[in-house]
């Protein structure tokens, strides 16, 4: 059974539940309305029986009984009676009573079961013809107690105007649950449409596919709200599985330039040590073999800015100390020369000391040079720069390129921002993030400047005062 259904089942027995209750207790509002209504009338009997009867007694001396037979028969004449009560008169040993009521006593009394009832307490006798309200008060003239006077009512047309209001309810309860069924199951399917559209949504998700989404109903309630949150969901979803695309994307994008280095070094010691090389060059391998041991270091700490990039930490391992800027030149050039980049110009550096990390400063000016190359055309002119001034050291790589898109120029240094709008960059747009973290974990700022006629990127660092530059 369905949801929608089951539901509305629910609610329908919640609403015969409630209509049963109403339905009882309106029934005995109305038994018990009608007995008092009979109550009211027996007593008001009784007040003008005591106020008519007297005066046909006569003003002297104690009533005989003939009197009292006579008086008992005048009364019961002028009030003949009435459909809803009948007036019985014992006096002198003899009983009279109207001469009309309501049926049901008639033949009570022609059957001589008319109950009596106690001396002032109205009480309810079950008979024959129905239930039945009695009344009974003694009959007092000039202080002297002649007769007795019961008063009966009938319950029979209460008990059955409750019946019928029962009845009436009971009918209109059941169209209106019906009603109401129908009503409850069709609003339920609505109101739970989006669950369903959920449920088909989480169906069709999986794998790669996270595209699906359920309609957001307008209406603020619970609904609505999981149906929404269940849309924030699967951006989050399909934001993370982005985000990873693109991480191991750019995890072989920032490897593939110290794996090109090594691959060009080991192809020159395969020059050097092979059959056709002649003598080997103890020192050419030596310096090698450092080179490549320095590439795989510089692998492992890519591996762990990559890493930081990703948690968002300040940077990588970076260990600050004097750094003698030519050094860091040299380096460069040696790393361009293993990836072939023969062609970017180096401008004659300051000779002086910053406090850094030679290897990772190395590593900022190279992802800076090969975002230069790889995202301009061929021939473009790259140049690294260095200028020490105001007591800082200005680092450059410049190219005349086409200029960095304005839509993304703002934001170049955020991970997975690659520096073309339309997305064509071939990079995944981590480079220039790891440049960011790794000059910031030295104390330093990156910028960039772009336009028409080309793009400068600049690495300022604090230059070291107390060290003394070299010759």
């Amino acid at each position: 059974m369905r949801f929608p259904t089951r539901l509305a089942l629910l609610g329908v027995a919640v609403l015969a539940v409630t209509l049963t209750v109403v339905a009882v207790l309106s029934a005995q509002i109305v038994r018990v309305s009608g007995r008092r209504a009979v109550d009211r009338e027996l007593r008001d009997e009784l007040t003008t029986l005591a106020t008519d009867l007297p005066p046909l007694l006569g003003e002297s001396g104690p009533p005989t009984d003939e009197q009292l037979r006579n008086a008992a028969r005048q009364y019961l004449a002028l009030h003949p009676g009435s459909t809803r009560h009948l007036t019985v008169l014992t006096v002198a040993g003899a009983s009279y009573s109207n001469r009309t009521g309501p049926e049901e006593l008639l033949e009570l009394r022609d059957e001589g079961e008319l109950p009596t009832g106690g001396v002032g307490v109205l009480r309810t006798v079950d008979t024959s013809e129905g239930p039945v309200r009695v009344l009974s008060a003694p009959l007092v003239v000039r202080g002297r107690e002649v007769g007795v006077a019961t008063v009966l009512g009938p319950l029979r047309e209460v008990r059955d105007d409750a019946s019928a209001t029962l009845s009436r309810i009971a009918a209109a309860g059941a169209v209106g649950l019906v009603l109401g069924g129908i009503a409850l199951v069709v609003v339920n399917r609505r109101a739970v449409r989006p669950l369903t559209a959920l449920a088909a949504a989480a169906r069709t998700t999986g794998g790669d596919d996270l595209s699906a989404r359920v309609p957001e109903p307008a209406r603020r309630d619970e609904v609505g709200d999981l149906a929404r949150e269940f849309n924030r969901m699967l951006d989050r979803l399909s934001d993370d599985a982005e985000h990873r695309r693109r991480l191991v994307s750019a995890v072989s994008h920032e490897l593939r330039t110290p794996l090109a280095v090594a691959r060009g070094h080991l192809e020159v010691f395969d020059a050097l040590v092979g059959p056709d090389s002649g003598p080997v060059d103890g020192e050419a391998v030596a310096r090698l073999a450092g080179v490549l041991r320095g590439e795989i270091d510089r692998l492992t700490r890519i591996a762990a800015d990559l890493e930081a990039v990703v948690r968002g930490e300040a940077g990588g391992d970076v260990t600050l100390g004097p750094v003698f800027v030519p050094d860091v030149f040299d380096e460069l050039r040696d790393r361009l020369a293993g990836l072939g980049a023969t062609a970017v110009r180096f401008a004659t550096p300051p000779p002086v000391v910053v406090e850094a990390d030679e290897h990772r400063l190395a590593q900022a000016l190279l992802n800076l040079v090969s975002n230069a190359l790889v995202h301009t055309p061929p021939g473009t002119s790259v140049t690294v720069d260095a200028v020490a001034e105001d007591h800082q050291l200005r680092l450059t790589v410049t190219d005349d390129g086409p200029g960095v898109d304005p839509a993304v120029r703002d934001r170049a240094f955020e991970p997975f921002v690659t520096t073309r709008a339309d997305g064509s960059s071939p990079g995944q747009g981590l480079g220039l993030a790891v440049v960011r973290q790794l000059v910031e974990a030295q104390h330093g700022t990156v910028s960039l400047e772009s336009g028409p006629g080309g793009t400068t990127a600049t690495i300022r660092l604090p230059l070291d005062d107390d060290a003394d530059a070299a010759d």
